[in-house]
């Protein structure tokens, strides 16, 4: 399956990234690698565990009605209120 993965966490920025993979376990891996990786954008320690829990709590929803939703063809998307918000999307592969 080829998914489309945006993702804004707050403070940071926004990100995307579009690859054929097996499942959402792999686009759950990009968004929780990027708030590892802006760390240094965090001026405050609080600052960047708030966004580091959210993105767990959105990775959690990725894994369940996120990966039902994808399997499924549809969109999905979250906005946690701790400052992360993700768009999944299945993308139509060129052939």
């Amino acid at each position: 399956m080829a998914l489309w993965m945006t993702w804004e966490l707050e403070g940071v920025g926004t990100a995307s990234h579009s690859q054929a993979v097996e499942s959402v376990e792999e686009p759950a891996r990009w968004l929780v690698g990027s708030v590892e990786r802006s760390r240094r954008a965090f001026e405050a320690e609080w600052r960047r565990r708030r966004i580091m829990e959210s993105a767990l709590r959105v990775r959690a929803q990725m894994l369940g009605e996120g990966r039902e939703t994808v399997e499924g063809g549809a969109s999905w998307s979250l906005a946690d209120e701790g400052g992360v918000e993700v768009r999944l999307a299945v993308r139509k592969e060129q052939g």
